[in-house]
């Protein structure tokens, strides 16, 4: 009897084992999260082994070069008008 219970809690152990590194089902991938965290109205970046997530950095760069060119253009326009 004790055997049975031995055997059973090693099978449960392993259950959840690979249950944990996922080889029990794949999870969904997750979506990166490409908004920085707001502190001051500053963008605070995610801190990593090597400086920042660069998909965030180039995010906000985007951004940045999309409002500037926004704005060279209203400022074109209204020196033509």
């Amino acid at each position: 009897m004790t055997v049975l219970f031995v055997v059973l809690v090693v099978v449960m152990i392993g259950l959840i084992g690979l249950a944990a590194v996922g080889r029990l089902g794949e999870l969904p991938a997750a979506e990166p999260d490409l908004r920085p965290d707001r502190w001051d109205g500053h963008p605070a970046f995610d801190v990593v082994l090597r400086g920042y997530r660069m998909d965030e950095v180039d995010a906000v760069v985007a951004t940045l070069q999309r409002e500037v060119a926004d704005l060279k253009a209203e400022l074109a326009a209204r020196q033509d008008a």
